[in-house]
């Protein structure tokens, strides 16, 4: 039994990791994009940065402080991303110190998603769809693995 349970924290903290790596390359290959590196077709793109600038156009927000800010979660992704495969490696390894990048991975990420509950709020970004529904599903999500994980 014990090894069916590390079987499946291992394969919680992977998708995690796969989950948080995907986003991360999606992000970024929108932001070249928006760049002009990559071409305008280029279908793998998140579509983020526009999503970014629409929301925060309720306050008429510069262009320089949508860029800050999807660099800074892009950056916020990078680090999940790293925390969660450290964390698996860590726990297929059975290290003494899993538990702590375990704990690690997902309060970086617990934060990522706290963030943008905090700033859906704040832009009133619910009324441009159903960015605060996905924000919260991710919450929970990873809420749960968590404390499956825990368990």
């Amino acid at each position: 039994m014990q090894t069916i349970d590390k079987r499946i924290s291992a394969g919680l903290l992977a998708f995690w990791a796969l989950y948080f790596s995907i986003v991360l390359l999606s992000n970024s290959a929108d932001a070249l994009k928006s760049l002009s590196i990559l071409p305008t077709g280029w279908p793998f793109a998140s579509g983020n940065y526009e999503l970014i600038v629409k929301v925060l156009s309720i306050y008429s927000s510069p262009v320089w402080v949508a860029v800050g800010l999807f660099v800074g979660v892009i950056l916020w992704e990078a680090l999940g991303a790293f925390l969660f495969w450290k964390a698996f490696l860590e726990m297929i390894r059975q290290t003494p110190s899993h538990k702590v990048a375990i704990h690690r991975a997902f309060g970086i990420t617990l934060g990522l998603w706290a963030a943008f509950l905090l700033s859906d709020e704040i832009f009133l970004a619910y009324l441009v769809g159903d960015i605060t529904t996905t924000h919260f599903n991710l919450l929970i999500a990873e809420l749960a693995s968590f404390i499956l994980i825990r368990l």
